[in-house]
């Protein structure tokens, strides 16, 4: 090593073996941490999923109450854009909590995550 980090290079053999596992446990604890913090965010997106199908189902429900006129004739255009726009609405509504069964949802399995 001739560079200007050749004073900075670390014989491991020179490194007590104590502050190595205590590194490794770090290390360890660290990756277990991220580990857990990917799973939550997986669940907090599965929930809000979930949250946004619900959501969907109550605007269509909705949507069928409300009578429609022949004056104008929809076409399959239409109703197929209505219904994205409607599922939208949903994943936006899911998003900002408008309900809060995404946060219920998330608070009751989020244990399982930690537990298992």
């Amino acid at each position: 090593m001739d560079s200007i980090f050749s004073d900075l290079a670390i014989d491991s053999s020179k490194v007590p073996l104590a502050r190595r596992a205590s590194e490794l446990e770090r290390l360890d604890r660290l990756q277990r941490q991220t580990q857990s913090t990917q799973s939550e965010k997986k669940l907090k997106e599965a929930c809000q999923d979930f949250e946004a199908i619900f959501i969907k189902q109550v605007l269509d429900g909705m949507r069928k109450t409300v009578p429609r006129t022949e004056l104008l004739e929809r076409t399959l255009g239409e109703e197929i854009f209505e219904d994205m726009l409607y599922t939208e609405y949903a994943k936006i509504m899911s998003r900002r909590g408008a309900l809060g069964i995404a946060d219920l949802l998330f608070r009751q399995l989020s244990p399982t995550i930690k537990n298992g």
